[in-house]
């Protein structure tokens, strides 16, 4: 989803959404943003999932001495 800068707040931004609505998001996450830029936001399902699984096989690669 592709969120555009409206107008900078002092704590937040204000970005309107692809419905025309508008969303305030914390100023710390785009710090160096602008009226007019555009902010984009993913969902990564599952990702915990997953980086438990790479984990996992890092933790038995270095129990049994092996390396990829």
């Amino acid at each position: 989803m592709r969120l555009t800068v409206d107008r900078i707040e002092e704590d937040y931004i204000v970005a309107e959404m692809p419905d025309l609505t508008t969303v305030n998001i914390p100023r710390a996450l785009a710090p160096d943003a602008k009226e007019g830029d555009v902010i984009r936001l993913s969902l990564y399902k599952n990702s915990n999932a997953k980086l438990k699984a790479e984990i996992k096989e890092l933790e038995d690669q270095l129990r049994h001495g092996r390396r990829s």
